[in-house]
């Protein structure tokens, strides 16, 4: 496996010309510009052990425990097909990762003095789903909409939970347009995307447009992993991930340009990518590895490039 070659080409993230490098890992291609710091995805079109994987999956289809690592090696599903076991989620009654996720939020935004209550605010959710935090937002008072990618999860989401839903993706719909089009409109008091925004191209742009759906007073709330080599590593064999890694400097640089300060900021913890709660599975370390050994750039960075860590950031109109 080659170094990473850094040559001269246009970030598509920052749009500047200037060094792009190439780093490999299983399932995509990351292109890293040394100018913002940014990561941009390309999905390989054939995976080193692709077809192995898949024979072996005709073998083994009864043994669950290994059908999850062949399939981790193999194709795995794409982009809204990925989103409908929220659906499975919702037909569950549980709610797992997601429980507990609006009573952190609404201590983060009391303790930092940007809410008393949610009685009374609209609120635009973006990519919320499985919809739990936007269903206990309105049992709290506040009146929400909220998107889904996939319409099957979309209409789970307003059947079972009651929730005021629509469909949306970042990279071809116009946010507003959508909103609209299901008798909702601005402006909202809050407008939150959580750990969602790395599947948006286009970030600048979608801040012009959220920002002129806020009141005067109104707010973005943004929850991402910032751009680190742990995330190339953490998820390397996931076929549908982020496109965009984005550092916190650009986001706050495309949100001034849209009229957008930052107000706050919330440390939601980190994981490594290979050891402890939320790393790479045990079984697929040693692939990982190899990449990373054969790879000189993912000694890099600093201590930060160790570990996916988990931010929140407040945007308010200025």
């Amino acid at each position: 496996m080659d170094s990473p070659v850094a040559r001269k080409a246009v970030c598509l993230i920052c749009g500047e010309s200037g060094k792009v490098s190439e780093i490999d890992s299983y399932k995509s291609t990351w292109l890293h510009c040394a100018s913002c710091n940014g990561y941009s995805r390309k999905q390989k079109t054939r995976y080193a052990l692709e077809a192995v994987a898949t024979a072996l999956l005709l073998l083994f289809r009864h043994v669950p425990k290994l059908n999850g690592f062949l399939q981790s090696l193999g194709r795995k599903k794409q982009g809204v097909d990925f989103y409908r076991y929220y659906s499975d989620q919702l037909a569950s009654g549980e709610r797992g990762p997601w429980a507990g996720q609006s009573a952190m939020i609404t201590a983060e935004l009391r303790g930092a003095g940007l809410l008393q209550n949610w009685v009374g605010c609209r609120v635009l959710e973006i990519s919320g789903e499985p919809g739990f935090f936007a269903q206990d937002l309105v049992k709290a008072g506040a009146e929400v909409v909220v998107s889904a990618f996939a319409e099957d999860v979309a209409r789970a989401m307003s059947e079972r939970l009651g929730l005021k839903t629509f469909t949306y993706d970042f990279n071809a719909d116009d946010i507003a347009s959508k909103v609209e089009a299901v008798g909702q409109r601005g402006p909202f008091d809050f407008i939150f995307i959580r750990f969602a925004i790395g599947f948006c191209e286009d970030v600048t742009t979608l801040m012009q447009e959220l920002s002129s759906m806020l009141t005067p007073v109104g707010m973005l709330y943004l929850s991402f992993s910032p751009a680190s080599r742990a995330v190339l590593l953490r998820w390397m064999f996931d076929d549908y991930t982020y496109l965009r890694q984005y550092t916190e400097d650009f986001l706050d640089g495309a949100a001034a340009t849209a009229n957008l300060r930052r107000c706050a900021r919330f440390d939601e913890g980190h994981f490594h990518w290979d050891h402890g709660p939320y790393s790479l599975h045990w079984s697929l370390r040693p692939f990982a590895h190899y990449y990373f050994r054969a790879n000189p750039f993912y000694l890099g960075g600093d201590a930060n490039d160790k570990v996916q860590r988990r931010v929140a950031i407040v945007y308010r109109k200025s």
